[in-house]
């Protein structure tokens, strides 16, 4: 384990990869955390996040500054990129379809309000 300049502690990944296993194991995250002598937050965080991404997702030392995912675009399968892919463009489209929806009902009361003024027999009225 190594410290960081402010003192922080910085554990490496196959001590993070151990603790985790225990875990998904069936140990109490209370327990190993205190035999461990780290934070509950720190552990169920690691935990948190193999169970979502998976060992390969737990740093070295510390966080890098530019972690972007997996370091070989293949260790994510095609199958699984374009997914996340297609949710990505149906989110945009529902997006869309609902500002499209928001200014044709705009544009149908503009329409709505010209009708009535041209009907209404008089000079339309000004404040100066």
């Amino acid at each position: 384990m190594k410290k960081t300049r402010d003192g922080r502690r910085r554990f490496p990944r196959e001590f993070k990869i151990a603790a985790v296993r225990r875990v998904l194991e069936g140990e109490n995250v209370g327990a190993v955390a205190r035999d461990l002598d780290i934070s509950f937050r720190v552990l169920w965080g690691w935990r948190k996040r193999v169970i979502e991404k998976g060992e390969e997702y737990l740093h070295e030392l510390g966080r890098p500054k530019q972690w972007l995912g997996p370091k070989n675009p293949t260790d994510e399968p095609a199958e699984v990129a374009n997914q996340r892919r297609v949710a990505e463009l149906e989110r945009l489209v529902g997006r869309q379809q609902m500002e499209i929806r928001f200014l044709a009902k705009a544009l149908r009361q503009v329409e709505e309000r010209r009708q009535q003024k041209k009907n209404a027999g008089g000079v339309a009225s000004s404040k100066r």
